[in-house]
């Protein structure tokens, strides 16, 4: 497999994919970002596209139920539909996962 053609394990995808559609955003694509190690799973809109974006290290590390947990607790749903354009990262640090914002292309 190429480095750049990565992809989270299924169970994590489903997870991901999952908890994207209970908050109304069906994936239409996917994409990683190899430079950074991020993967993406974004709902095409016209006004914006909202986008979950997630390192690697973050999908490698935690639990797919895990995951859609911090996922509410950093209400990153709501920071989606706020901002559809914004890139809002969501990292581990320090051994927490936590939300940021990516300046990817900037």
């Amino acid at each position: 497999m190429k480095p750049d053609s990565w992809t989270p394990p299924a169970e994590m995808d489903a997870k991901v994919r999952e908890w994207m559609k209970a908050q109304g955003y069906s994936v239409n694509s996917t994409r990683y970002y190899f430079d950074d190690e991020v993967y993406a799973w974004r709902h095409e809109e016209q006004l914006g596209s909202p986008t979950l974006w997630i390192t690697r290290s973050v999908l490698e590390h935690c639990a797919p139920t895990d995951l859609a947990a911090h996922l509410d607790r950093l209400h990153v749903a709501a920071r989606m539909r706020s901002k559809p354009k914004a890139r809002f990262v969501v990292v581990e640090r320090d051994s927490k996962i936590d939300v940021v914002v990516w300046g990817h292309g900037d």
